[in-house]
């Protein structure tokens, strides 16, 4: 049996032989440690190879055609970006950039470069630098949540205009499934198994004063003295008993983002110029013009999306920081999933910053009609982003330093 370190509470386990389709789980928080079944990296490579002919076609034709009183006007992946910086608003339309394209592409690209020597017999170079560089960035890339925001785009262009999907739009759909597919069926088992550890990183026998860290990239146990940090010896991530000042930089971060929802929530996120006047919509007007339009279903995802999760985020945060504080050992498995759950939504919230992207792309009319981002998105985004981080900078493992101390 050989040792195994949740990464979320830090518990040492031993884990047996595994049969082929089964997975480990932590028997304290219920991570899920190891997934032992056939090698995928053939079927990976096929998929992410289509990926990336999918997304070539993505952004090569146009997206979405929008036809009103004789006008037509025409938009593809990068035509918002590019209007956000023609708008002044370089930081939002860099997001949008990262976001929905770069990050992306970079894990297709990744698992093309990293799979294909390998299943050639040949070990790529800096093979662990670049999966790190892919699982660090996997949470950014949200193609899906673009996918969201161009489908509430079209219902509310519908009403005043025609919309014709372009033949970018199929591709992308196909390349949001086929990527969500080999992301999934992509086991990190499979490719550590072939960047093994130096000689004798892990002896049989634990030696005294040492301790077992788990390392968040590969998952191996690794050996380092009490209370301090190491490199891992098979990916080469940095090594911590807990993540440094981690309540510190998270309070700092929760507060920055509780700072900005409210004018997030204010300021107009979208401003309207049609026949000579204007119209500034922030994201509450949004939510009830689609709750009287008839459209409810959309108005709930909005709501939900843009108002309920990134307010849940902050509070849920700041009940894990000051129950770490309090050394709480309150339901600690519940705490943790509480976590889990808090740390996969948030990106869902970016809906709403690429709506903004989509109209101030379609809505171009001259003096007809024109939309423009406003301050409201700005500080939307930046609400969105800085719960990501404060998620991704909160430790778990801190949940659990109150039950083992209970239990000494």
């Amino acid at each position: 049996m050989s040792p195994v370190v949740c990464h979320d509470c830090a518990r040492i386990l031993f884990t047996p032989e595994m049969k082929p389709g089964t997975t480990a789980h932590c028997d304290r928080c219920n991570a899920k440690l190891l997934r032992h079944e056939a090698d995928t990296l053939g079927k990976t490579l096929a998929l992410a190879l289509t990926c990336f002919i999918l997304f070539i076609i993505a952004n090569a034709w146009p997206f979405l055609i929008m036809r009103i009183e004789g006008i037509e006007q025409k938009t593809n992946m990068v035509t918002g970006i590019l209007e956000l910086f023609g708008q002044g608003m370089p930081v939002l339309a860099i997001l949008v950039l990262l976001t929905a394209l770069v990050f992306p592409l970079v894990q297709i690209s990744g698992m093309i470069y990293l799979i294909l020597p390998m299943k050639l017999g040949v070990i790529p170079w800096k093979a662990a630098a670049v999966y790190r560089t892919m699982r660090r960035l996997k949470p950014w890339g949200m193609m899906e949540v673009y996918m969201v925001g161009i489908l509430i785009s079209m219902v509310k262009l519908l009403k005043m205009a025609t919309i014709v999907p372009g033949p970018a739009a199929l591709a992308f759909m196909a390349l949001i499934c086929l990527l969500t597919a080999a992301t999934a069926g992509l086991n990190p088992g499979h490719i550590w198994r072939r960047l093994p550890p130096k000689p004798g990183c892990l002896p049989d026998r634990l030696p005294k004063d040492t301790q077992l860290l788990a390392c968040h990239t590969c998952g191996m146990a690794c050996l380092c003295p009490p209370g301090t940090h190491g490199a891992c010896s098979r990916c080469g991530a940095s090594l911590h008993p807990r993540k440094r000042n981690s309540l510190k930089r998270t309070w700092a971060l929760v507060i920055a983002a509780g700072v900005l929802y409210f004018p997030a929530n204010i300021l107009p996120i979208t401003r309207l110029t049609a026949f000579g006047q204007d119209q500034y919509d922030t994201i509450m007007s949004g939510v009830i013009y689609f709750m009287f339009s008839g459209s409810w279903h959309i108005a709930l995802i909005i709501f939900v999306a843009s108002v309920v999760v990134p307010l849940m985020k902050i509070i849920t945060l700041v009940y894990l920081l000051v129950s770490v504080r309090r050394r709480s050992s309150f339901r600690p498995g519940d705490r943790t999933r509480l976590y889990r759950i808090t740390e996969a939504v948030g990106r869902w919230s970016m809906v709403d910053v690429y709506v903004v992207t989509i109209l101030v792309a379609m809505v171009k009319m001259g003096h007809l009609a024109y939309m423009e981002a406003g301050p409201g998105a700005v500080f939307f985004a930046g609400v969105v982003v800085i719960t990501m981080f404060a998620a991704e900078s909160f430790d778990p493992r801190l949940i659990w330093d109150a039950m083992e101390e209970s239990y000494e």
